[in-house]
């Protein structure tokens, strides 16, 4: 059965917001499903549908970035409550989209191992992708909401239980879980397809987790560390390595380059825009005059592909302002100068896109979810977080990343917090853009290496929780929804 029919089936679903079930979600049909889960081609064609629903899902600074401090509001403007933090039950966000691609992954969960494959190590891969989806989806509703429910099942039938909020150690257990599921089903050690997950992208999952499960829900075990670091030693040797050339990590004609451990796939025509066209400008907003001398090295749009509600931020030009040789600054943004030297706009620089025959520009980059740099740059983190000897160790992993930027080795104070410190600034240079730098504040938080109500500008003066708010119109819902604490 081919991916047309899942996408098919998806639709007589009827995932549909605002309709009166369990977390929003419409039931499967059951004449659809008695007629479905029959053989090996559904099963990979439904996979690839819950991809396709994932991009969807990640394709957003939502969730990673608006929070933080590495954007101020660009030339169209626009900004989520979000980035403004001023969040209200009714001015929030809706988890209706995670609990659709959760759902989606206990369908799999369920129905597929009862199915025939010919040959074993295909079913396990698949079953390992689904848990690495259902995990790698908890987590970041984990990293954005705090407590929420837990569903292993299924919604195929009115009838189920609306569930409460599971505390946040519940879900973390979870997540866990569904890692180490994966990391045990994944027949290979190495990364098949960088377009789908692996092995090595489940451990990356599973030591984010635990760097979480250590710092902000404070499990105090040291052995979370020690695990964490473990699985990064081993994404290590999985034939993954650094590129020479930062730049040509995100080139369009790179994709799936060797530094690369997943990322979701995009193409013209396939999925033509995806989150970086929101940080970019458009010819059509009236700001690539003649003064520009160097219009032809923005990546522009010349129609509305692009957005550019965000500029990157004065605090992420000074954090590579630091170290005025780092190549990563032009990579990571663009200045539109005039002869007289005036700045007019910054645009992010990191995902061009690619320019097609009919000279318009798509941003059809890949989402990168999971690169070896990110999987380095955490590592240091948790051997800083040991303390002892291991902080000179942590210092020693930042010299691979720090050494491509031409910045040299770190020459700092050599304390714990000032190392803990260099390695949040150190990972807003290298991974700006790439959806990590809320929940990498969030831990910073949490170890007190930051402050972010006296850190990220927007939250200065403010008392708006960390978590987001569940929409009082999802409690009107579900009663036995509780909301976030603060709101």
């Amino acid at each position: 059965m081919k991916t047309s029919i899942f996408l098919l089936i998806c639709a007589v679903s009827g995932l549909s917001a605002g309709c009166n079930s369990l977390l929003e979600i419409d039931p499967i049909s059951e004449i659809t499903n008695s007629n479905y889960w029959k053989e090996e081609a559904d099963v990979k064609g439904y996979l690839t549908g819950i991809y396709n629903d994932y991009r969807g899902l990640a394709s957003t600074t939502l969730y990673g970035e608006d929070r933080g401090d590495a954007m101020d509001v660009g030339v169209i403007g626009g900004p989520s409550y979000s980035w403004s933090h001023e969040l209200t039950a009714e001015h929030g966000l809706n988890w209706i989209a995670f609990y659709e691609q959760i759902h989606h992954c206990n369908m799999l969960l369920k129905y597929a191992p009862g199915i025939g494959f010919y040959q074993e190590k295909n079913k396990k891969r698949i079953l390992a992708q689904a848990y690495f989806l259902r995990a790698k989806t908890y987590l970041t509703l984990l990293q954005s909401w705090g407590d929420v429910p837990v569903v292993l099942e299924p919604t195929e039938s009115y009838a189920q239980e609306r569930p409460a909020r599971s505390p946040a150690p519940e879900m973390m257990k979870q997540i866990l879980s569904d890692a180490d599921a994966a990391i045990d089903l994944f027949p290979e050690t190495s990364v098949p397809d960088k377009n789908r997950a692996s092995r090595p992208a489940a451990l990356c999952l599973k030591a984010e987790a635990l760097a979480w499960k250590y710092t902000v829900l404070k499990s105090g075990d040291t052995q979370d560390l020690t695990d964490a670091v473990a699985a990064l030693e081993e994404v290590e040797k999985a034939g993954v390595e650094l590129l020479d050339d930062y730049a040509r990590v995100f080139a369009n004609d790179n994709k799936k380059n060797n530094e690369i451990i997943f990322s979701l796939y995009a193409k013209k025509d396939e999925f033509n825009n995806i989150y970086a066209s929101t940080l970019s400008v458009s010819a059509s907003a009236g700001v690539l005059t003649d003064k520009v001398i160097n219009k032809d090295d923005i990546p522009y749009t010349k129609g509305l592909g692009a957005r550019h509600i965000y500029a990157p931020s004065q605090r992420l030009k000074e954090l590579f302002g630091k170290n005025r040789n780092d190549k990563r600054a032009a990579t990571a943004y663009i200045e539109a100068v005039t002869a007289e030297g005036d700045v007019l706009f910054t645009s992010q620089n990191k995902f061009r896109g690619k320019v097609y025959p009919d000279e318009e520009r798509y941003f059809d980059d890949d989402v990168i979810v999971y690169r070896l740099a990110d999987a380095k740059l955490l590592k240091a983190e948790l051997l800083c977080y040991m303390g002892g000897a291991q902080v000179e160790t942590a210092i020693g992993e930042l010299l691979p990343t720090r050494t491509r930027a031409g910045i040299g080795p770190y020459a700092g104070a050599r304390d714990q917090a000032s190392v803990q410190r260099e390695i949040l600034d150190e990972r807003g240079r290298e991974l700006c853009f790439e959806l990590k730098r809320w929940p990498d504040l969030m831990r910073a938080h949490a170890a007190g290496t930051v402050d972010l109500y006296g850190y990220v500008p927007n939250l200065e003066g403010k008392s708006t929780p960390l978590y987001l708010p569940i929409l009082r119109s999802m409690i009107d819902l579900n009663t036995n929804l509780v909301q976030t604490e603060g709101y």
